[in-house]
């Protein structure tokens, strides 16, 4: 009788209905809020926040009603309480939003920091989603990714890559997870499950394939394996096997179907060769057998070239070592100093070879990249442009798992391209140029440099096609070539006819924090589209007379995947004794090239389509060129009379199309260029080469793996320039970098010889 009389007192209570009227209402929003939520794109944070308000209300509404039970009714103080909870929150959401969520948003946008922008939208979401339309710009700032994992019950996490902040694994779910959407960028995956080896990927997203192949079809991705803890030898990583087009710089778009393997996780350190040169395996044959000495040219034998591996003391083994032993403080660092032949009798010595380059290839780039290059998020995480090496592993880059693939140290390969060695992924004094290049380097060379990785096959037949020997495209046929008549060439030339336009330009920053130079970003209008072009000019602090200028066309990476162009430095390219030398540096950013990247099939078209839209491009840099010689000329402080043109590579192969219309360069210096086999007449401008009179100097590599000797050779054959105008000039180096006091000496002499000062 009691407790029926306390719950009957309960329930005359006005508290008691208070609370049991806001349960009510409460639920019925609630139920409400999950039928409609996806058409009202109400995520499930944002539903189980709401649950959360309500419950906080509970305490606060009875207070309220305990308070207000004489003068008001149940049903009135359930209506101000709401009143009070909703106003409470959508006055404190807009001032949340407003004055702290979205300036948030607005600096990730302008650093294009996509995960960052990412988490802000998805906090609108989940707190307020009624006071900003997110839709949009989630549909700009994350793309669906889409994972196929063979195994099931294998738990996905993810994480940004390479960003300022160091965030958290984020659990994804568990395969099967068909499709999943995350922030735009390079993300590491991570794959867990009970008895297998814990797998760490990284994925490009959206992944390249969609948008970088002139293929109307791609093949399908193989789902992602799942490996027994016990089956992966130590210190190696899976690579799954598939068909891919190796992103390497000069292979083309052909494809290759590799089978699953084993790669080292790390380059081979100094503690790790000490194995090798402990257990005598310079002195055991076993290791060395059906190897063909070649030292300039004659054949060795073993016992001869074991002389030329020896330390700086003369015991066997690196040559930056002493006494059969590496330097105190290194055991962890990549083993250099050691020739290829030592790389391979150590590779043979743990029972694995040398990763063939297209090996190598597969398991440097993302999982699902077919053709495009290393992403700049992480070549930023590469060890380039630096002055020393650094520990393995202190940089990530290999989508398998693997460190270091590019930067730290360059890596030999199994494959032999003209008596030589290649190399690949670049070393930590190199530019980021060199990350897709390789480079041949002799197979006896002993480079601080060089190291190597090393490469497990499951099976030996897995290595066909996958030899020694590679070769290079030969030039088409001297029939190919059909120099233009004077008609034809004028009409030719209407395309690039540059007429007067305003410059209108702008000072967009002067940076002098630079010990040696001043850093100008200048904007100008370029008469065509409506587009602007910013010019960054790179001047000596000293100067005391009009300086003499060096227009610079660049290499490939800055058309493909550029850095921030504010980031951009000479020295990346050693280019910084133009400015020492008193003259200065200027860089436009060219159509298609810096923050102008657009659609990178046009600057490297495959397609009849894309060739025809290259012509177009070709246009552009016309005019870009011209615009800024224009600029030029308006400034005091530049010699407008003495303007050089300087291109690199793919700024030395194509881009001279602009010296057919374009008089006033003084003289040209091409690093690495030549003719361009892969690229017909219509694109290219071969067949004007006899209209080329613009002296010029030619420096290239004797073993450059991207520009045989040929193609330069055909180039400084077939233009017009007078003999005593061209100078062609090889040096014993691959494609970068060319020796670098010589190239100095080189430039500098025949930018004196035709300059009017």
């Amino acid at each position: 009788m009691e407790n029926s009389s306390l719950l009957d007192k309960l329930k005359q209570s006005s508290i008691f209905k208070a609370i049991a009227a806001y349960a009510a209402v409460s639920f019925v929003i609630i139920q409400v809020g999950s039928l409609v939520s996806d058409s009202f794109g109400l995520n499930q944070e944002f539903m189980q926040n709401l649950i959360w308000i309500f419950l906080v209300g509970f305490p606060f509404l009875a207070v309220v009603a305990w308070a207000s039970s004489s003068r008001f009714s149940t049903s009135k103080v359930i209506g101000m309480f709401l009143l009070v909870l909703i106003t409470g929150y959508g006055s404190g959401s807009y001032i949340w939003v407003n004055n702290f969520v979205l300036p948030e948003l607005k600096q990730e946008l302008e650093k294009d920091d996509y995960v960052g922008a990412w988490d802000k939208v998805n906090q609108l979401n989940s707190f307020a989603p009624f006071f900003y339309n997110s839709s949009s710009l989630d549909q700009e700032i994350s793309a669906d990714i889409s994972l196929s994992i063979e195994d099931p019950d294998v738990a996905v996490s993810w994480k940004p890559y390479a960003t300022e902040k160091e965030y958290e694994w984020r659990y994804l779910g568990t395969s099967p997870v068909a499709k999943a959407r995350l922030p735009l960028g390079v993300v590491n995956l991570k794959l867990e499950k009970e008895g297998f080896q814990t797998r760490y990927l990284i994925e490009q997203n959206p992944s390249f394939i969609f948008d970088n192949t002139p293929f109307p079809k791609i093949w399908p991705i193989p789902p992602i394996q799942m490996y027994p803890e016990d089956s992966i030898p130590e210190g190696m990583v899976p690579v799954d096997g598939g068909r891919f087009i190796p992103a390497l710089t000069g292979e083309g778009v052909v494809d290759y179907n590799l089978s699953t393997f084993y790669i080292d996780k790390y380059e081979v350190t100094n503690k790790q060769y000490q194995e090798f040169v402990d257990a005598k395996g310079y002195e055991l044959f076993q290791y060395w057998t059906d190897m063909e000495f070649i030292l300039d040219g004659e054949s060795l034998s073993w016992e001869q070239a074991r002389e030329y591996m020896v330390d700086a003391t003369g015991k066997y083994g690196p040559a930056n070592w002493e006494l059969g032993f590496f330097k105190d403080g290194e055991g962890d660092y990549p083993v250099t100093g050691i020739s290829w032949y030592e790389a391979q009798a150590y590779a043979r010595f743990k029972g694995n070879i040398l990763p063939p380059m297209f090996h190598w290839a597969k398991a440097a780039f993302p999982m699902t990249e077919v053709i495009s290059p290393i992403s700049p998020v992480m070549l930023k995480r590469s060890n380039f442009s630096n002055k020393a090496i650094e520990r393995v592993g202190a940089n990530s880059i290999g989508a398998h798992g693997t460190y270091d693939m590019v930067g730290n140290v360059r890596e030999w390969s199994w494959n032999i391209f003209g008596g030589r060695g290649l190399t690949l992924g670049g070393a930590f004094s190199d530019p980021q140029y060199m990350a897709t290049v390789p480079s041949p380097s002799p197979r006896f060379v002993r480079s601080d440099l060089i190291g190597f990785r090393t490469i497990r096959l499951l099976n030996p037949r897995d290595m066909n096609p996958f030899g020694h020997p590679i070769s290079r495209p030969t030039p088409p046929p001297p029939e190919y070539y059909k120099p233009l008549s004077d008609d034809e060439f004028k009409i030719y030339s209407r395309n690039f006819e540059v007429g007067y336009r305003a410059l209108n330009p702008k000072i967009i920053y002067v940076d002098e924090s630079h010990p040696t130079w001043i850093k100008e970003k200048i904007q100008i209008e370029v008469g065509y589209d409506n587009e602007k072009m910013d010019i960054l000019i790179f001047r000596p602090k000293q100067t005391f007379n009009k300086l003499e200028s060096v227009m610079l066309y660049p290499g490939a990476n800055y058309f493909r995947t550029p850095p921030e162009i504010d980031e951009v430095n000479p020295g990346e390219y050693g280019l910084d004794f133009i400015i020492k030398s008193g003259r200065a540096l200027i860089w436009p950013a060219y159509k298609g090239s810096m923050n102008r990247v657009s659609d990178i099939n046009i600057a490297f078209p495959q397609t009849p389509d894309q060739f025809r839209q290259f012509r177009e491009l070709l246009s552009f840099w016309t005019v870009d060129t011209s615009r800024t010689i224009d600029y030029l000329e308006s400034r005091d402080d530049i010699d407008s009379d003495n303007i050089f043109y300087m291109g690199m590579s793919y700024g030395a192969l194509l881009t001279p199309h602009v010296l057919f219309f374009e008089n006033r360069f003084k003289a040209a210096i091409f690093y690495v260029g030549g003719v361009n086999p892969s690229t017909p007449p219509m694109a290219d401008g071969i067949n004007l080469l006899p209209r080329f009179t613009t002296p010029v100097l030619m420096l290239n590599g004797e073993q450059d793996y991207l520009i045989p000797q040929t193609l330069p050779k055909m180039f400084y054959q077939q233009i017009g320039t007078k003999e005593e105008d061209k100078r062609l000039v090889f040096y014993q180096s691959g494609h970068w970098p060319l020796p670098r006091n010589q190239m100095i000496t080189e430039t500098l002499d025949w930018i004196e010889k035709y300059s009017t000062n």
